[in-house]
């Protein structure tokens, strides 16, 4: 090369796959490649996307896994002879993506002076690769000419560039396997070589930003020379401004700008676009002058309590990340199905699941709490997902930022209500749990200080395979949690407030500081107001055909019947809830799904002294209902509060309505399994209910492989009458006789009642002949492999590992679920050698072996 800069780019090199050494690539006479093993492979074009530019780049990988690790080398020679390193300063750029490299030390870019010196190490690509998740990083200004000098070499007609990549697997495509792909090599000679390293200020997350956000800037001088005199520019969403001056930079220097005569107008909320680029005419390489960040301007919430149930929009809510499967609007999928209040919330794939390797964020607007005494968060969750137990696989968490770009985890193992049901020691507290799909309060205490401009974000990690429902979020309440709620025995005499005309704030009632319930009077006088709790220790009880909470709580005003509604809050804990949820020993009551699906039962008495906590006593026509869709149940400190209007006074019970055409499940499934017949060709389906009320038939659905299950499509292949109204168990049936089953189906009933509205069962899978094939990974590792596989629940595998004198070192049995499954095979014990194992998997005639590398 006569003259610089050059960029290959390696679009002139054909479409190729090169196995074992070879001198020279076809159309790419510089470039040679050399391997280790028979394995060792370059490619040129792997499939489409996996270039950084154009449609060709090299990849390195092994072609198969043969338990060897492969050593291969892409090697680039030069003629360099008419520069030298003391008056010209060489430079290398180039880019590479990672597809899930292990660590090992030919992961490195080498170079040399000539092909017969010794090779200087010039970049750690292990220590430095980009996440795998198909991006490339952009490596810039390796100092080619200092290294030579630094290892006594100078350039020659043969100077040379080694770049490695060791293995086992192959390139699978952008995310997973093994191996790296280079492209857009540049080799170019710098006089003054300016980096714009990065835009300081603003940071991507803003809160209330204004017309004069100021702008500053890194920037490193690459050369040895002082700079004077570098005009700068800022362009704001398409607006450039005059450029400014910095004086100069020294050799080797980096220093920050400050644009001191302009300032950028970010005031409009949602994305802004702020580049930067040096204007310097005496730089000799452009590539690296420019920065650019797009930035959210989100307003401060500073009115409280703040109660945001998505229901008009996202307002100022908004996701991000890698792979990010976060969604706003009616979740639909099998197990999260509907919001906990309303039509709308965020989920992570609303219909499916969430994504592979995914990092992805959800971010809220900014919060101005510091005039709280204890500011808290509550929110409606909902969780499914992959739960490796004792290993790591997929989990959520919350964040939160003061300056919207240092992020801390917010709270810990062990705090609040329902906040992280696992630790893995230190700060890796979070959720990993799956089919915690009922939804349900969360609540953790955010930070008493530095808290004028905070802002929060939920966070979903996801490995490799076996995705689920994910993460749901609703009601999103931000309040000053002064009280909390009551959590007491029953009260042994009720709490008194004067509720005068003209009253318009709430009036809370405590017992021993903590609250009982609350009145909004709508200025209306009440009078002399008392208010009792009653708890409920012993089993849940029920009373025609309905569980019912464990806690209730009676009003009793002065002025009993008002001329408009007041509102109630009506506070009861989530532990309390659960047992609800959990009650057994009555086939034919009801309960609700969750929280937020109770409604409240009212009972008004002539005879005020019948309203005492005891339902038995409670008879004649003054009893009311108030549906769970008139019903506001908010998220609140250990639990929730029930929200709703009455225009009288009375005794109240929170249940979900029973079977009075009022209820959400009118049909209360005892049992329905799946089972194979007829030598294992047809799916035979029974289901008996406890108990039915204006149901019109059950549809029988079908989900036909894993791929449709994660996307909700499910087809109706059959129809079933119901007996429609009955107090006693219904048995039925029905068989699925299509010819030809293979893989796994998954069925599932959907209920319909006469008036319309439906339910669903759980998934009950079968899998038949030709199911899905099982898989290990990762392999090799450093001791801990994950066994994938599916078997039906009548069916167990057996596992067995064996080291290389064939003695059984490990083993296991798991029964089926019917999903897919994964199980953890942990060779990491310092008993277990590094090398190559055998892990055998049996079940039902099926054996399939596996060969593990512990590295």
């Amino acid at each position: 090369l006569s003259s610089l800069p050059m960029l290959d780019d390696f679009e002139g090199i054909p479409e190729q796959t090169i196995h074992g050494n070879q001198m020279g690539l076809n159309g790419g006479d510089r470039y040679d490649f050399s391997t280790s093993t028979t394995t060792g492979r370059l490619r040129s074009f792997v499939n489409s996307g996996i270039a950084y530019s154009g449609n060709h780049a090299l990849t390195l990988d092994a072609d198969h896994y043969t338990g060897t690790n492969t050593v291969n080398s892409l090697v680039a020679t030069y003629n360099l002879n008419f520069f030298n390193y003391g008056t010209d300063d060489i430079r290398l750029d180039f880019r590479y993506k990672n597809h899930g490299q292990l660590p090992d030390a030919a992961n490195e870019v080498w170079i040399r002076g000539s092909d017969h010196d010794s090779w200087t190490p010039a970049y750690d690509l292990g220590a430095n690769q980009p996440d795998a998740d198909g991006s490339y990083k952009w490596v810039q200004g390796i100092k080619i000419s200092q290294l030579l000098q630094d290892a006594g070499q100078n350039f020659s007609t043969s100077f040379q560039v080694k770049w490695g990549q060791a293995g086992y697997f192959m390139t699978a495509d952008n995310q997973t396997g093994a191996g790296y792909t280079f492209d857009d090599v540049r080799l170019y000679r710098v006089s003054n070589d300016l980096r714009m390293v990065r835009i300081d200020t603003p940071v991507a997350s803003g809160c209330a930003l204004n017309a004069t956000v100021p702008v500053k800037v890194t920037i490193f001088n690459t050369s040895s020379n002082t700079v004077t005199g570098i005009p700068i520019v800022l362009k704001v969403d398409g607006t450039t401004y005059p450029a400014e001056t910095i004086p100069s930079i020294g050799g080797n220097a980096t220093i920050q700008y400050l644009f001191n005569a302009t300032t950028a107008d970010l005031s409009a909320p949602g994305d802004h676009t702020v580049t930067v680029w040096l204007d310097y005419t005496g730089d000799s390489y452009h590539e690296n002058d420019t920065a650019s960040v797009t930035v959210t301007n989100s307003p401060v919430v500073t009115t409280f309590p703040y109660l945001e149930d998505f229901e008009t929009g996202t307002n100022g809510w908004y996701a991000q990340g890698t792979n990010s499967s976060w969604e706003y609007g009616r979740p639909a999928s099998v197990r999260i199905n509907g919001a906990a209040s309303g039509s709308n919330a965020w989920k992570t794939s609303l219909a499916g699941y969430y994504h592979d390797n995914e990092v992805s964020y959800l971010y809220s607007p900014c919060f101005d709490i510091s005039g709280m005494t204890n500011p808290t968060l509550s929110f409606s969750l909902a969780l499914d997902l992959e739960d490796c137990g004792a290993g790591l696989c997929d989990a959520a968490w919350v964040e939160y930022s003061t300056d919207g770009s240092t992020w801390t985890k917010l709270g810990n193992y062990g705090q609040g209500t329902n906040w992280y049901n696992k630790n893995y020691g230190g700060s890796v507290a979070l959720w990993s749990v799956s089919n915690y799909t009922n939804w349900h309060v969360a609540t953790i205490a955010l930070p008493s200080t530095n808290n004028s401009r905070i802002r929060l974000r939920f966070v979903m990690n996801a490995d490799p395979e076996l995705d689920r429902e994910g993460i749901a979020v609703d009601d999103i309440h931000i309040y000053d949690n002064l009280y909390g709620i009551y959590t007491g025995a029953t009260m042994g005499a009720p709490v008194s407030q004067v509720i005068n005309a003209g009253t318009h704030n709430w009036v809370d009632f405590l017992s021993g500081g903590q609250l009982v319930a609350s009145i909004q009077p709508n200025d209306q006088p009440m009078g002399a107001t008392d208010v009792q709790a009653y708890i409920n220790t012993g089993a849940v009880r029920f009373y025609n055909n309905q569980y019912y909470h464990d806690r209730n709580i009676t009003i009793k005003p002065a002025t009993r019947n008002l001329a408009d509604s007041a509102t109630v809050r009506f506070y009861f804990l989530d532990s309390e809830t659960e047992a609800l949820l959990a009650a057994s020993g009555c086939g034919s009551c009801s309960k609700p799904g969750n929280a937020y699906q109770l409604g409240v039962s009212k009972y008004s008495d002539p005879n005020t002294a019948v309203e005492d906590g005891d339902v038995a006593n409670s008879s004649g026509w003054y009893w009311s209902f108030i549906n769970a869709a008139r019903v506001r149940k908010v998220p609140f400190d250990k639990g929730y509060y029930a929200e709703f209007k009455v225009k009288n006074f009375s005794e109240f019970w929170l249940n979900n309505g029973g079977a009075d055409n009022l209820h959400p499940l009118p049909v209360q499934l005892a049992g329905f399994t799946a089972d194979k017949i007829n030598n294992g060709q047809d799916g035979w389906l029974r289901w008996k209910t406890a108990g039915e009320w204006n149901v019109a038939r059950f549809d029988v659905e079908m989900a036909r492989s894993t791929m449709e299950l994660s996307q909700n499509r499910f087809t109706v292949i059959g129809q079933v009458a119901a007996a429609g109204n009955s107090t006693t168990d219904q048995s039925y049936q029905f068989t699925d006789r299509e010819p030809g089953k293979s893989g796994v189906r998954y069925y599932r009933l959907h209920i319909v009642d006469r008036d319309g509205s439906s339910s669903y069962s759980e998934i009950r899978p079968l899998v038949f002949s030709g199911s899905v094939q099982w898989d290990v990974y990762p392999n090799p590792s450093r001791g801990q492999f994950n066994i994938v596989f599916q078997l039906n629940t009548s069916e167990t595998l057996q596992l067995r590992v064996l080291d290389a004198s064939g003695r059984t070192v490990w083993s296991n049995s798991v029964a089926g679920s019917g999903f897919l499954q994964k199980q953890l095979v942990d060779l990491s014990a310092g008993v277990y050698a590094s090398g190559l194992y055998l892990l055998e998997a049996t079940s039902e005639g099926k054996q399939q072996t596996f060969r593990l590398l512990k590295q």
